[in-house]
């Protein structure tokens, strides 16, 4: 069974493709992956989730896939709290990342945050499978 919280027992967590926590409004689920196409115009909101609460700390998020086709325009991921307006991290996402079909964040949360999200931008024509989604805690409880 997944776990939804983290804290003092953390252990990496590790949220599949094909888990209801990630979400695209673009996406079909396919085995352990969500297959992520027909996107119709640029600066589309593809993938969101997974909706978790996290406490204070330093933080590895890794999200891996396949590209299955590059499409045009720039693909950019947040880091955010859901219905919070509040970006916590927003970048560009770099060609090679998105190549090497991961994308790895590394993020220190100053407080506890419920339904923490990680989301991904792009447009036409790009097509990838998402494999997973693992988050890291990186500092020691103390």
């Amino acid at each position: 069974m997944q776990r939804d919280r983290l804290d003092d027992s953390f252990a990496p967590l590790v949220i599949a493709g094909s888990d209801p926590r990630l979400q695209s409004e673009y996406g079909t689920r396919d085995k352990n992956l969500l297959r992520i196409s027909g996107i119709p115009d640029h600066g589309r909101r593809i993938l969101f989730g997974p909706h978790i609460s996290l406490p204070p700390g330093l933080f590895r998020f890794e999200l891996s896939f396949d590209l299955e086709a590059r499409g045009s325009g720039m693909v950019t991921v947040d880091l955010t709290r859901a219905g919070g307006h509040r970006d916590f991290y927003l970048r560009r996402c770099f060609e090679w990342e998105l190549q090497r079909g991961l994308i790895r964040i590394s993020h220190h949360l100053l407080q506890a945050t419920d339904r923490f999200e990680l989301r991904l931008y792009a447009g036409v024509g790009l097509g990838m499978a998402v494999k997973q989604l693992t988050v890291f805690r990186l500092d020691e409880v103390k």
